[in-house]
């Protein structure tokens, strides 16, 4: 009977199929009883769970680009169920058990793709069969439901595609099998940024613009010209996939191809293409791949032609013929690019299954195509104070779609078009922020930064010491315009370190000596201090990294410096704080080339707090540097 086949049914398992059926139990055989009996006091024999046995004790993936274990690496075997119920995918079978394992990752980009190998035929990874899993994403007290795969067909492996993901959530991954299966197994997981669908022609080849990884998730057919790889060794298209690109830096190229089903072989070639990425027709071979199986021969003897295939430094032949010959290894010599000119790769799954595979390149040369930027008003803002970010790419062919996704808790989550774009976090913590663009001959890369939402401050308290005026003074948001008061002599330091803000509209003050200047706040960064101290920390070099950047890069805009402390002390004392801090900011621009005719300083006194120091909380937001970058509108 299955049961005896399946001794890893556990007491939950026995006292649902033999205590609650009546008519079952009436009727058991003695053997049967004493199988039972021995399966519900099971001593220690079954040996200890695995540490990822429950989601609690999930394992944490940290490099989730392009990542695989080693084979075997991970088991389910005396793995317990975890009481969740059974995502819709996975069978559900009188005395099955969910023997499942978890994992854990928080997502750098916006699609994963994940496998499970176990006993695959040719090129195994493990024994467990018939693998399946899920993917949630929350809390293990709250997990969601995203997606599931089962194997069904005993090919002992299970892999799928998992779009929109919430860059900087965390996911937790259940793995199990079918039939109370258990063993070892291969894990992968590819969390990237997904290129356009692949074309089978080298015309309409996908243009890559960039060296990051991705995977395919199928490769179907030899496109509209089955004829165009030439006379090379590899005799002829049977699922292909095109790719070109153009070097911008010179230097070599290395890559990896693995397929995702490891029984697949993999071929590949490479080509100059002399009259530029757009011309396919006079390409020149410089890499041709065909290694493979030996037939009629054991794996064992054609195993280093299997699997994982590409360029690499250490190898140093340029082709590899079909089968497994003396001296093939599944790798050819790493290419050296030219700055300027343009190749295509073609991948070939030689055995047509429709399995895709996954890319990730090495070496010093760089691919050309546009650089993903954006910019933000503050890297540190405070949970529900609005954040504005700013498309700042460059390409000089023109970028034609922008695609922002604002991470958890961001309300938008997501936006399209260059922005400036308002968003409000509605919870606090480290936030990841995406921007995908795209290019007119659709060329995507992708930039990521990261802020901080601190919480907010707590509601003031009604005291009765404190005036109206004061009780309601609460930091305004950043103002599109700022009129500033600024002698009317060019270069007058003197006055210009006593700019007091104005209403945007106030009438221009008509005499010789003063008159009002309109700036427009650009950008709006503020750098925190600790309690009495004007000593620049790691995160406040970030924050004045980026306030460097977008002043070298705009020559016409001036650094408004205001420096504040809490209004516990003495005035005397606060100014000379307040003074200390707006110094230390000034001496980092200055000394990274920040011309002192470019800084505009201010320093607040005791009266001017931005919020009352009612608390710890309200008084930290006080030890700040506002550093407000601003244009001239005259």
């Amino acid at each position: 009977m299955k049961f005896l086949a399946t001794r890893s049914t556990h007491l939950q398992g026995l006292c649902s199929y033999f205590c609650k059926n009546k008519e079952r139990s009436m009727f058991l055989k003695f053997p049967e009883i004493l199988i039972a009996a021995a399966l519900i006091t099971l001593p220690g024999w079954m040996g200890a769970a695995p540490q990822n046995d429950d989601c609690s004790q999930a394992i944490l993936l940290r490099n989730v680009s392009g990542w695989c274990s080693s084979p075997r690496q991970y088991t389910n075997q005396n793995a317990t169920p975890s009481g969740l119920q059974n995502p819709e995918c996975f069978p559900s079978y009188l005395l099955e058990n969910d023997n499942d394992v978890w994992f854990k990752f928080t997502a750098i980009a916006n699609t994963v793709n994940i496998a499970v190998i176990g006993g695959v035929n040719d090129n195994p990874k493990g024994t467990l069969r018939f693998p399946q899993f899920a993917l949630y994403q929350g809390s293990c007290g709250n997990l969601r439901y995203v997606a599931c795969i089962s194997d069904g067909l005993g090919y002992n492996i299970s892999e799928t595609f998992v779009n929109s993901l919430v860059i900087g959530e965390t996911y937790f991954l259940r793995v199990a099998a079918r039939s109370n299966s258990t063993g070892t197994f291969q894990l992968c997981v590819n969390n990237y940024n997904p290129v356009p669908s692949p074309s089978s022609d080298c015309a309409t080849a996908v243009v890559l613009c960039d060296k990051s990884p991705f995977t395919v998730p199928s490769v179907v057919g030899v496109g509209h010209n089955a004829h165009e790889l030439g006379n090379i060794c590899l005799p002829a298209e049977s699922s292909s996939a095109w790719y070109k690109w153009t070097c911008e830096k010179a230097g070599t190229l290395t890559f990896n191809l693995k397929p995702v089903n490891p029984a697949d072989d993999l071929d590949f070639a490479l080509f100059l293409l002399p009259n530029g990425v757009g011309d396919c027709s006079m390409k020149i071979p410089l890499r041709c791949m065909a290694s493979g199986e030996n037939v009629n021969q054991p794996f064992e003897l054609w195993a280093k032609c299997a699997g994982t295939t590409g360029l690499r430094s250490s190898s140093v032949d340029f082709m590899e013929g079909e089968g497994c010959e003396a001296g093939s290894d599944n790798f050819l010599a790493a290419l050296i690019m030219e700055a300027g000119k343009s190749y295509t790769l073609v991948v070939n799954n030689y055995h047509n299954t429709g399995n895709g595979f996954s890319i990730d390149f090495g070496g010093s040369g760089t691919f050309a195509g546009p650089k993903a930027h954006f910019t933000v008003n503050k890297l540190k803002i405070t949970k529900g104070e609005e954040f504005y970010a700013k498309d700042a790419s460059s390409f000089s062919g023109g970028i034609t779609k922008w695609q922002w996704n604002f991470g958890v808790g961001a309300s938008p989550q997501t936006a399209t078009g260059r922005g400036p774009h308002k968003v409000i976090y509605k919870k606090e913590g480290n936030k990841s922020i995406s921007l995908s663009i795209e290019t007119s001959n659709g060329c995507q890369v992708t930039k990521v930064r990261h802020i901080q939402v601190l919480p907010s401050p707590p509601s003031p308290k009604k005291e009765s010491v404190i005036t109206g005026q004061q009780a309601g003074k609460v930091e305004p948001a950043p103002p599109s315009k700022r009129e500033v008061e600024q002698d009317g002599t060019p270069n007058a330091p003197a006055l210009q370190k006593d700019v007091q803000d104005a209403s945007v509209g106030k009438p221009v003050v008509a005499d010789t000596t003063r008159t009002f200047v309109n700036y427009e706040v650009k950008y709006h960064a503020i750098v925190y201090f600790v309690a009495d101290s004007s000593i620049l920390d790691a995160d406040d070099y970030k924050v004045l990294s980026e306030v460097l950047g977008i002043l070298r890069t705009n020559p016409g805009y001036q650094a408004m410096v205001e420096g504040r402390a809490n209004s516990i002390p003495s005035d005397e004392y606060i100014k000379k704080l307040a003074s200390a801090r707006s110094e230390a900011v000034i001496s980092y621009l200055t000394s990274h080339g920040i011309g002192e005719q470019r800084i505009i300083r201010k320093v607040f006194g005791k009266k001017d707090w931005i919020l009352k120091d009612y608390s710890l909380e309200s008084r930290r937001l006080d030890q700040r540097v506002d550093v407000k970058l601003v244009k001239r509108t005259e």
